[in-house]
This record gives structure tokens, sequence and C-alpha cells, in this order.
């Protein structure tokens, strides 16, 4: 697990954007895991990951929550110094 999830939100625009950025990534990576396996997949051999990609999309899924909680942080900062 990334360790800007185990954490309080940021207060500050920067931590804000670098930390949507990490989640952007890990939800990146999380897609390209995916991908892999499933092309590694072989129906004919009787090779299958349903597991490993459900656990995939799971963590991806996780991410998407975490991602708009800092955006909704980022949006109220901006209204804050509109103030």
């Amino acid at each position: 697990m990334e360790h800007f999830l185990l954490k309080p939100l940021p207060e500050t625009m920067t931590e804000l954007e670098a930390e949507v950025t990490l989640i952007e990534a890990a939800q990146k990576r999380c897609d390209d895991m995916i991908r892999d396996l499933m092309g590694r997949e072989d129906a004919a051999q009787g090779v299958f990951f349903p597991a490993e990609i459900h656990e995939l999309h799971q963590q991806k899924n996780m991410l998407e929550p975490h991602k708009e909680f800092r955006r909704v942080r980022m949006r109220r900062l901006r209204l804050e110094a509109d103030i």
C-alpha cells in the first residue's frame, strides 16, 4: 500500500498535486499489470490469473476515492484563497 494513503491529507496545493500524481501513477501500474496478466493467460494451457486480476482491479478502484479526496481539498483551498 502506498505510504501517502496512511497519513492525513496534506494542507498545501503542492503536496496535494504531488499525491494526486502518485495516485494516478499507481493506478496506471495496476492497469499495466492487469494487461500483462491478461496477456499471459492461455486458455488452451489452462493458465488463468483471476484472483490476481481481481485484486489489481480492487486496488485501482480503492485509489480513486483517495484521489478524489485530494481534489476536493484542492478545490476547498482555492475557494478559501479567493475569499
